[in-house]
């Protein structure tokens, strides 16, 4: 086995552990709160301001928001308040690859 092939299933069982981590917190916080547009709180999805992980920032999430500047902060479309474009949290959602 070369050393390759361990990092990509170690990131692949990582997104995988994030997806179920989504599924859940999206259960948890019931339909009709999402249905009525609320956005879940930084502490609920473990939001941090930097990303431990590369390719896994917010700004590579389907969900993130951008400022107008690469550098400014941004939004994101189901946490609440400012987000950093190098932060991080368990609703990570890789943007597809084109």
């Amino acid at each position: 086995m070369d050393r390759s092939d361990s990092i990509s299933r170690r990131v692949a069982v990582q997104r995988g552990f994030g997806a179920m981590a989504t599924v859940v917190m999206f259960w948890g916080a019931g339909s009709k709160a999402l249905a009525a547009g609320n956005k879940l709180p930084k502490p609920a999805v473990q939001y941090t301001d930097s990303g431990a992980q590369k390719g896994m920032d917010c700004d590579d999430c389907i969900q993130f928001v951008p400022g107008k500047t690469p550098k400014d902060m941004g939004t994101c479309k189901i946490v609440v308040g400012d987000i950093n474009p190098h932060g991080h949290c368990l609703a990570f959602s890789p943007k597809p690859k084109a």
